[in-house]
């Protein structure tokens, strides 16, 4: 009989216990309801010269610049990576940052600076043609006064005029002057303003006298476009040579 009285205690609790939970769970329930939007819908018009204009301004455009494929831009591609490749191979690989990141930014423009300050160094060193930066006894021979010289006058008196003023630099210009001059009074090449002493060595036939002329033809450049004092014992190396070739002649 207690047994009965006790398995009825704990079934009351049960059910009294699941009543409660079934009225907690109904009064969590949300009612929902369902709304449609009935407004009026105004599409958006856009501004049909705003958009042309936005569209041919270059601040909107993103698109990429190809650059032409010539041989122009190939060599700069070329260029760009053999200096990549050249500062990978100085930092192994690393980033350059802070000051090495910016010696690495503008030394290709300092190299490019020192290519252009080579290149007119050596003009003004060579100064071809007899310009300003020469004395003014080397400015009496000039490129344009070459025809008059070797066609109207005695050149072996402008040696010795040169001489007598100790200008071993203008007298080797005369001395070979005076070799083109005969050289071509010889028909052994055809002499003209425009060309070039390459020229004339190539015109020469004779082997041996093209040879001596190649040679006498290195030291005229040497001593007319070295910007440099000729001293006397240089020059009497020099006049022997143009010497024992002009006397064949």
């Amino acid at each position: 009989m207690q047994h009965q009285s006790f398995y009825i205690i704990v079934l009351f609790f049960y059910f009294f216990n699941f009543s409660l939970k079934a009225e907690v769970f109904d009064s969590t329930q949300v009612s929902r309801e369902i709304r449609y939007d009935d407004g009026l819908i105004s599409a958006e018009q856009f501004d049909t010269e705003t958009l042309e204009n936005l569209k041919n301004d270059e601040v909107f455009n993103y698109k990429e610049a190809i650059p032409p494929d010539n041989l122009w831009t190939r060599f700069k591609i070329w260029l760009d990576d053999l200096w990549d490749s050249f500062i990978n191979w100085i930092l192994q690989g690393d980033e350059a940052t802070g000051l090495l990141g910016f010696i690495v930014r503008v030394l290709p423009y300092l190299l490019l600076l020192g290519v252009v300050v080579l290149l007119v160094w050596l003009f003004l060193k060579i100064d071809m043609g007899g310009s300003g930066f020469k004395n003014n006894s080397l400015n009496k021979v000039i490129l344009t006064d070459e025809q008059q010289i070797i066609e109207t006058q005695n050149i072996q008196d402008l040696i010795d005029d040169a001489l007598l003023q100790k200008n071993y630099q203008l007298a080797v210009r005369y001395y070979y002057l005076l070799l083109l001059q005969k050289l071509a009074n010889k028909d052994i090449i055809d002499w003209q303003v425009q060309k070039t002493n390459a020229d004339y060595i190539y015109e020469i036939k004779n082997h041996e006298l093209r040879i001596e002329f190649t040679k006498l033809t290195r030291i005229y450049d040497f001593i007319w476009y070295g910007n440099f004092e000729v001293s006397e014992s240089a020059f009497s190396k020099a006049e022997k040579e143009f010497k024992k070739t002009t006397a064949t002649l």
